[in-house]
């Protein structure tokens, strides 16, 4: 096994997509780190020069705390206990990963910590869920999405947005690519194909279980969801017919 490949098995699929989206950097801060395995990896590729591994849960600090030192990372690498953006001053890190919360704390973190978020050369950014909110914000207020990826782990497609800070950064007008995600589409991501079928048959199967249900805002739901299909397989079908 060579050195890379050893490196590899630290990270899931998930996290090995998040870290390629990482530029070469002065200085990367991991926010909610945990283990803190995708700031190693980045150091030991010479991906980045530095690396701030943060968490708010001790417990979960204690771990990167424990890889910094099992790898002799003590010189390029340090764990900071806080919440979110808090824990590094503006423009310290030009490469922020925010990865493996919901879409509304990321965006509430970046509010939050807004002068670190807008004096970093690029964010990447994972939200587990609330991704069309994310998207959405971040062109909304000043941040354009340069890339996205996908990674699939078990029987989940995750998403990964790559975002920079840009005042002329403007919404979509279609509004499913708040959804799906235009850099996805744009070039035709190999995951694709599967992602999208996997949102048809998530979202047929709530129509399905909607049924002939008579009030109001039932029948708003299976509206709004069957019109949602409709987009998904609008794009589909530019894509793959």
């Amino acid at each position: 096994m060579n050195n890379e490949q050893g490196e590899d098995m630290l990270l899931s699929p998930r996290l090995k997509a998040i870290a390629d989206l990482v530029p070469p950097s002065r200085t990367i801060a991991d926010i909610g780190t945990d283990h803190g395995h995708i700031p190693l990896y980045l150091i030991r590729q010479g991906r980045a020069e530095y690396a701030i591994a943060a968490d708010i849960s001790p417990g979960s600090l204690d771990k990167a705390v424990q890889l910094i030192q099992q790898y002799n990372m003590g010189h390029c690498m340090e764990a900071r206990l806080g919440s979110g953006l808090s824990v590094i001053a503006p423009g310290e890190a030009d490469t922020i990963i925010i990865a493996g919360m919901g879409g509304i704390l990321i965006r509430e973190i970046l509010e939050e910590g807004e002068e670190a978020a807008r004096s970093a050369h690029i964010l990447i950014l994972q939200p587990m869920i609330g991704q069309e909110e994310l998207r959405r914000w971040l062109l909304n207020n000043g941040y354009s999405i340069v890339d996205e990826e996908l990674a699939a782990e078990g029987d989940r497609i995750y998403e990964i947005i790559a975002a920079k800070p840009d005042k002329e950064a403007r919404g979509y007008e279609n509004e499913i690519y708040y959804d799906i995600g235009w850099k996805l589409v744009e070039k035709k991501h190999p995951l694709l194909k599967e992602w999208i079928q996997k949102k048809i048959r998530s979202l047929s199967e709530i129509v399905r279980n909607l049924g002939n249900a008579k009030t109001q805002s039932a029948s708003e739901r299976k509206h709004e969801l069957m019109e949602k299909i409709r987009m998904y397989k609008e794009v589909y079908d530019s894509c793959f017919r």
